[in-house]
């Protein structure tokens, strides 16, 4: 009878493994409503429902997400606008010289032309400060909670300045591979190799793709990382390393195919209304031939509403995408690690 009781008085400490005298009976603690159905499920995500995660996320918090990308968006156009100003006065005199020859003229607009894709992947690396901007928000929603940009920020204290360095880290990493992959053209178009330099060009440009998609997928999760975790940029890099470990196809094409289909539907609403706005520009040259100053104008405001427009697209596709990574890093956390559990636990709790 003795050892009975024991047995019935006694538990397990789960840390320990040995048995200890048996906790007090919790009062009961009467009814109460269950925590409300998040945003988010708390549980792993299908591949569909992870694309479709990043869209509903967009619109629970467009304030946090939007206005974000908004903000980032601003700065790095500044950012461009005025290393672009800088090195064409700088290329001014060299610009002129091509002006003469047709085929010179043809083979730099080739250029710019890739110099502009170039921009648009190197800008990935903003990616990460706007996931890690946005992770506290995402992790919200799993308690239907409403996150505004100005809370989200003042969580980040002690962390921005960790998520500004992980995004010039990206940035730099994906600008030097860039540069020493197509260090070789450079070099094979000053010994007079035209034919090895344009070779080398196409193939540096594939190998300079999947290494970007690569290296970006595998350190995705890390503004995330240091946003959530409050982990350092090196341990933030360690962390997105071992998460993206495990499920690398299914991340690349969540990834790659959320990148790609909201783009076309931001090009699909975007490009009506650049069309609209370049008819009513040559409507509006067309009825001022008589005056340079209503033309100037005119072109001024047209130009102003396209650089609008861009600016805009690329911050709703950036938002987006940032959304649908810290989606993907919570996902990923609970098929590895459970956190769907704790996330159970935690809305409970509260």
């Amino acid at each position: 009878m003795m050892a009975r009781s024991n047995a019935w008085a006694s538990e397990v400490d789960w840390h320990t493994g040995r048995w200890q005298m048996r906790s007090g009976t919790p009062r009961p603690r009467g009814w109460h409503p269950p925590p409300p159905r998040g945003l988010l499920p708390k549980r792993p995500l299908t591949f569909v429902e992870a694309l479709d995660s990043g869209f509903r996320l967009l619109r629970f918090i467009p304030g946090l997400s939007i206005g974000s990308s908004l903000i980032v968006f601003t700065l790095w156009s500044l950012l461009v606008t005025a290393i672009g100003t800088l090195a064409f006065v700088q290329l001014l005199p060299f610009l002129n010289d091509l002006s003469g020859n047709d085929d010179a003229v043809s083979g730099f607009l080739v250029l710019a032309q890739l110099g502009s894709v170039a921009l648009s992947l190197l800008s990935l690396g903003l990616a990460h400060l706007l996931s890690g901007l946005i992770a506290t928000g995402t992790r919200a929603s799993f308690g239907a909670r409403r996150t505004s940009l100005s809370q989200a920020w003042q969580g980040l204290t002690g962390s921005r300045r960790r998520l500004i360095a992980a995004t010039v880290l990206m940035c730099s990493i994906n600008l030097g591979l860039l540069l020493i992959l197509g260090a070789p053209t450079a070099l094979f178009a000053m010994i007079d190799s035209p034919v090895l330099a344009f070779v080398w060009a196409g193939l540096a440009t594939l190998l300079w793709v999947l290494a970007l998609m690569w290296l970006n997928l595998r350190l995705s999760f890390l503004g995330a990382a240091i946003a959530v975790e409050g982990l350092s940029v090196r341990a933030g890099l360690k962390r997105s390393w071992t998460l993206t470990g495990r499920g690398f196809w299914r991340l690349l094409g969540q990834l790659a195919l959320g990148y790609f289909l909201s783009n076309q539907l931001v090009q699909l609403v975007i490009s009506p209304l650049a069309i609209v706005i370049s008819v009513a520009l040559g409507l509006g040259l067309a009825t001022t031939e008589d005056s340079a100053a209503a033309q100037a104008a005119i072109g001024l405001v047209s130009a102003a509403l396209l650089l609008a427009l861009t600016l805009i697209s690329s911050a709703v596709l950036f938002a987006y995408f940032s959304c649908l990574v810290t989606v993907c890093f919570f996902d990923q956390q609970m098929r590895t690690e459970g956190l769907d559990l704790v996330l159970i636990r935690a809305e409970e709790e509260r």
